[in-house]
This record gives C-alpha cells, sequence and structure tokens, in this order.
C-alpha cells in the first residue's frame, strides 16, 4: 500500500511535524490518522493548490505532468481546489470561483482536535467535499459511527469512492447539510465543513444534550470566518451557548450561499450609477477600518450590521483620482465609500431603507467604545426563535 512507501512515510511525517510545531497537532492518534488515510487518495490528477505557506505560489497541480510537484502540494500545506463553479469550470481555471476545495491540513487540524471525540461517539460531518476529513472521523470512531452530509451529488458520488479506499468507510449522503440527517440522529458530535451565517437548529435538535457542534462562523459575506465551538445545553435540543476560538473559513454552506459585492476595480459603471442613485454624503472614517476589520471588530459589525455582504477594490472619483472602495449591501440597500489617497474626508453614498455605512461606522465605534474587544471575548446563544452575539458572558448581548 502507498502508505507504507518510505518515501510517502516521510512526507506524512514531515507535514505532522509542521502541523505539531503550529500547535494544531497534539493528539498522536490524528498523528496516526495521517498515515492511515493518504490525503493524495482524496485529491484528483489536475488541481489547483492555494498555498498557506511563506514564498510558495499558488500553481496549478498535474500528476502526470508534474508527480514530484502534486506530491509536494498534497502533503504540505497547500488547499486543494477540486471544483469550481459547482463544477461546470476547470478546476485549473482560476477564472471561476472555487465551489470545493480539500481543506489545508492545518486548518482542517485545527477543526478535528476541537472536536475533543472520544471513542464511542457519534458524528455527523456536514460538508463531505472530497471525504477527506470524514474518512480521518471514520477511521478515528469506525465507519458506523460516521454519517457525512454532501448536497452536491457529483461530489458525493465521487468522494464515496474516495471513503472506499479507507478500511472502516463512512456512510455518504447525499442532501442539504442544513436539515442534518435525522435518521441517525442523535449525535455526540457535528462537524460542519462549510461557512454559516445562521445556524441551522436541525444541528442542535439533532444533537445529544451536552454534546457539541464545531463550525465557521462567517456572518459577514465576503469577509473571514471564526472558528465556533457550540454546546448543546437543554434536554429539548433547542438552545446551544458556545464560544469563538480562533479564525478559519470555509465555502459557505450553498444554502446560504450570497453574491457578494462585486470587485469595484472592474465595476466603474457601476460605481458611476451608485454615485447617481444614492444620497450623497461625506464621512471622515477610513473603509478600510469597516471592510478589513479586526475579528473583534467584524464580529460587533455582524452583530449589529445582521446580513451585511462587503467587498473591495479601486475605482476613479469623478475627478479622476484613484480611491480605495468599499462597497456594504444587504437587500435592497447598499453604500458605497471611495477613499482617495491623501483626502481629508471621503465621499459616501447610500440607498435603500438602511443607511449601511451609518450602521457599520456606528458598531465600529460601539467596538472602540468596549475598548477593543479581540474574538476570544465574544460568544453566541442559539435558541428556537433567534442567534445572539455576546461579549464576555451570555447576560451581555452586543449593542
Amino acid at each position: 500500500m502507498a502508505r507504507r512507501d518510505p518515501m510517502f512515510h516521510a512526507r506524512v511525517e514531515a507535514l505532522a511535524d509542521y502541523l505539531a510545531d503550529a500547535g494544531v497537532l497534539t493528539d498522536p492518534r490524528w498523528r496516526a490518522a495521517l498515515h492511515e488515510v493518504p490525503r493524495g487518495r482524496f485529491v484528483p490528477p489536475r488541481a489547483y493548490a492555494a498555498s498557506f505557506l511563506p514564498d510558495e505560489p499558488d500553481r496549478v497541480i498535474d500528476r502526470a505532468a508534474d508527480r514530484a510537484g502534486w506530491l509536494n502540494a498534497v502533503y504540505r500545506n497547500f488547499s486543494i481546489v477540486t471544483q469550481r463553479d459547482d463544477g461546470a469550470t476547470d478546476p485549473a481555471d482560476t477564472t471561476g470561483t472555487p465551489t470545493c476545495s480539500l481543506s489545508c491540513p492545518h486548518i482542517a487540524m485545527q477543526y478535528l482536535e476541537l472536536l475533543d471525540l472520544d471513542d464511542h461517539h457519534r458524528m455527523l460531518e456536514i460538508g463531505t467535499g472530497t471525504g477527506w476529513t470524514a474518512a480521518m472521523l471514520a477511521w478515528r470512531l469506525g465507519g458506523r459511527n460516521v454519517v457525512t452530509v454532501e448536497v452536491d451529488k457529483d461530489l458525493a458520488e465521487a468522494a464515496r469512492e474516495h471513503v472506499k479506499r479507507v478500511e472502516q468507510d463512512p456512510q455518504v449522503v447525499t442532501g442539504d447539510g442544513a436539515g442534518g440527517h435525522p435518521p441517525r440522529a442523535p449525535y455526540d458530535r457535528v462537524h460542519v465543513t462549510c461557512g454559516v451565517r445562521d445556524i441551522p437548529r436541525a444541528w442542535i435538535a439533532q444533537t445529544r444534550p451536552g454534546g457539541q457542534i464545531v463550525l465557521p462562523y462567517m456572518p459577514v459575506t465576503g469577509a473571514g470566518g471564526h472558528q465556533l465551538r457550540l454546546d448543546v445545553i437543554d434536554p429539548c435540543n433547542t438552545t446551544a451557548v458556545g464560544r469563538f476560538t480562533g479564525g478559519g473559513g470555509f465555502m459557505m454552506l450553498r444554502s446560504q450561499r450570497t453574491i457578494p459585492p462585486g470587485d469595484p476595480d472592474t465595476a466603474q459603471e457601476t460605481t458611476r450609477e451608485m454615485a447617481r442613485a444614492g444620497d450623497q454624503g461625506t464621512t471622515r472614517m477610513d473603509p478600510r477600518l469597516i471592510a478589513q476589520a479586526d475579528a473583534g471588530a467584524q464580529l460587533a459589525i455582524a452583530a449589529l450590521v445582521p446580513g451585511l455582504s462587503v467587498g473591495t477594490g479601486w475605482t476613479k472619483t469623478p475627478a479622476g483620482e484613484w480611491a480605495y472602495t468599499a462597497t456594504l449591501t444587504t437587500g435592497d440597500a447598499w453604500a458605497h465609500c471611495q477613499a482617495p489617497r491623501g483626502a481629508d474626508e471621503y465621499t459616501v453614498h447610500q440607498h435603500g431603507d438602511r443607511r449601511l455605512w451609518d450602521e457599520a461606522a456606528s458598531a465600529y465605534r460601539w467596538w472602540l467604545g468596549k475598548g477593543r474587544p479581540d474574538r476570544g471575548r465574544y460568544g453566541i446563544t442559539i435558541t428556537h426563535d433567534r442567534q445572539t452575539l455576546w461579549l464576555d458572558q451570555p447576560s451581555t448581548t452586543v449593542g
């Protein structure tokens, strides 16, 4: 078998050492899983490798043309894009939008270790993708204890073939992961490999009291993600509470996927249309503070400006100057702020039933007024009818 090859062993050991040095691989059982569930069995012959290593470029990988280069990407800290535009575009074509990837080992291992597994645990995974993490979980818990749900039927079928290559393969279900998988409930753990803005209540309902849900919380479209571990706390399975433990984003759950504002660098006409349609004002606040917010500020903005999407780029002002531009949208409302270099004030256009720039700027000032709390001070409570962010303790809601 491939995992008995000395070169394979050396590659996996080097990857495991890298993850251990980064502090995300502490459990020796997960180190063993890296050997027993070879990552390369879940990577297509041709794909696109996105690097998370310094001085390493993103690149197309092709096993037939450059096997060594393919292996170097597969067994190092690269995310491997395996699908674009829901299968309509070659994974190696960077003009397409990534819609499935094999997550980089660093972030995958962070989430797996955050599950804090015991041997008897029954596991639900949302977002099978290539099947690699599902197979890792099956090796760790036994295939009978793992069910993984994938909405894309082609990805699900490919994952079924992939997981058959490991000794204990999990059940792969084709369906919308937002609904979980009731026939196998209750679960001790739920492992979510796609970003979510609104946490589905079905996941809580299908988790045992005292069970945990680990997920990437991504409340602002176009921004980063936040690792969240939720504890289901009541016997009726309607309430969960948890804290944010770090950063880490994924592709969005498809039923919650929205299109973020386009890059203004390629949307100059849209910029002119916004300028004509919106109410014009000025601000002295740099739009980068909103669009590139610190993780703690981003959570405050997400709580106080729900449903927000953010896009950034460079556009030309009516005077012909290049300006950093942030576009905020939700529903029919939008705001558009241009910040030319060296300007004392910046132009803002707003339109719709909400003044998004005013809301976002106010949320940022709220964060400053609280002393710039970092991500680790925030948590979230989910009940049957609401999702509430809080600061320091559940009784202190944001806002």
